[in-house]
């Protein structure tokens, strides 16, 4: 039967326990440096210095060869969302210290913030399965 070949998974990208292991401890000091809120204040940004709501690291994904991080976020009630990322874009010099000084690794990753659209996308779903 030639058609078989349609219900076998897709290639996934194969992702090492290592790699899991810095994403989860990238996540962790991000966190923790979140709920502490101890950000330098930025001359000519002091409104933008701080985050503008209680923000999630939701998720990070690393790079094959550990040298970028995609940082996925969301602030809580999906409210400010621009101001969030606009946060992150002037403080990604610090974060980028802070994990530095947390993980020891020959490269410190390069990383780039991302709002993690994915709860809106749950929302149109269910929205659209609570039509039928």
């Amino acid at each position: 039967m030639p058609n078989l070949k349609l219900f076998t998974p897709e290639k996934r990208k194969t992702v090492s326990q290592r790699s899991d292991k810095i994403a989860a401890k990238i996540k962790e000091c991000l966190s923790h440096e979140l709920t502490r809120g101890n950000f330098p204040i930025l001359p000519g940004h002091e409104a933008e210095s701080n985050p503008p709501a209680i923000i999630t690291i939701t998720y990070v994904d690393l790079s094959a060869n550990l040298r970028n991080a995609l940082i996925y976020f969301m602030p809580l009630g999906g409210i400010k969302k621009e101001e969030s990322a606009m946060f992150f874009k002037l403080q990604s010099y610090y974060f980028k210290n802070v994990i530095a000084k947390k993980i020891k690794l020959k490269f410190i990753p390069n990383i780039i913030f991302r709002i993690d659209d994915s709860f809106d996308y749950l929302q149109k779903i269910e929205s659209l399965i609570s039509k039928i």
